[in-house]
């Protein structure tokens, strides 16, 4: 699952990427005027959102007050083997 946003502070807003694999969830955040931060967690069972939540305090250091946190795309990526299984699935019914 891929979900990108933007979260919005009183001094700025900052674009995420944030990704869950099946091996844990990573994010990516580009702050105004400063170096990208990113982040992974070995734990997949996390959704992409909760660490984004996580790292509020982290974010509200950099774009002072946060305001807001806006979703504006979530992707689903399924496996090879997921849509195999879900074909599957589909014919046997």
């Amino acid at each position: 699952m891929l979900v990108r946003g933007r979260i919005v502070g009183k001094s700025g807003t900052a674009r995420f990427t944030a990704e869950r694999t099946s091996k844990g969830v990573s994010i990516r955040v580009e702050f105004p005027g400063g170096e990208p931060l990113e982040y992974s967690v070995d734990c997949p069972c996390l959704e992409p959102l909760e660490l984004v939540g996580l790292l509020l305090p982290a974010f509200e250091e950099r774009l002072g007050e946060i305001e807001g946190v806006f979703v504006e795309e979530v992707e689903e990526k399924k496996s090879v083997l997921g849509r195999i299984k879900g074909l599957l699935g589909r014919r046997q019914r």
